[in-house]
């Protein structure tokens, strides 16, 4: 793959290092369900308070898959199954995990902007 596709576009690097989520839709494994992989962003004590920009913040990226007629309910979690889970303690190894996983960053989108019920 082309190194380009292992760079974060510099919005999505910054709302990352704010703290916002994102996310992207990946196949599932059968017809009836969505499948997402989701990067949480660590949080401290100071971003309760106000958001901050930390490029030295860690992650937790989790890939779920969900029914998809329960995502429009309330009880998203109702037939959800993770499928995988990873820590990345930086940016360098949260890219390395997303090489791994062959998910370019530039797939990625604001969780808040697509379906993913997480």
């Amino acid at each position: 793959m082309d190194r380009r596709e292992w760079t974060w576009p510099a919005a999505k690097l910054a709302a990352l290092r704010l703290g916002r989520r994102l996310a992207v839709l990946v196949p599932a494994s059968q017809p009836y369900r969505w499948s997402f992989v989701h990067i949480v962003p660590s949080g401290g004590p100071a971003d309760e308070v106000v958001i901050r920009s930390d490029a030295g913040r860690s992650f937790l990226i989790n890939h779920w898959e969900y029914e998809a007629d329960r995502l429009e309910g309330y009880d998203q979690d109702l037939g959800a199954v993770r499928l995988r889970r990873a820590r990345a303690a930086d940016e360098s190894e949260l890219l390395a995990v997303l090489r791994e996983w062959r998910l370019p960053p530039d797939g990625f989108d604001y969780s808040g902007d697509t379906v993913d019920p997480a």
